[in-house]
């Protein structure tokens, strides 16, 4: 399987932007995306957030 680079780029900038916290803020974008009745972008940004996670588990952020 291919990694989305547009979606692991998108993951690397919210972390760099939001450190710890890009998780929890990648995930509340989803849901107000979801809530909105965007669809699309709602799952766009929950394949944002698995990235995101990913990352801040592993440690590959810098502090904001």
């Amino acid at each position: 399987m291919t990694r989305d680079s547009r979606i692991f780029d998108a993951a690397k900038n919210f972390v760099e932007r939001f450190g710890d916290d890009a998780p929890a803020e990648a995930k509340r974008r989803a849901e107000e995306l979801r809530r909105a009745g965007n669809v699309a972008s709602a799952a766009t940004w929950m394949q944002i957030y698995e990235e995101v996670r990913v990352l801040v588990e592993r440690g590959g952020h810098t502090p904001h």
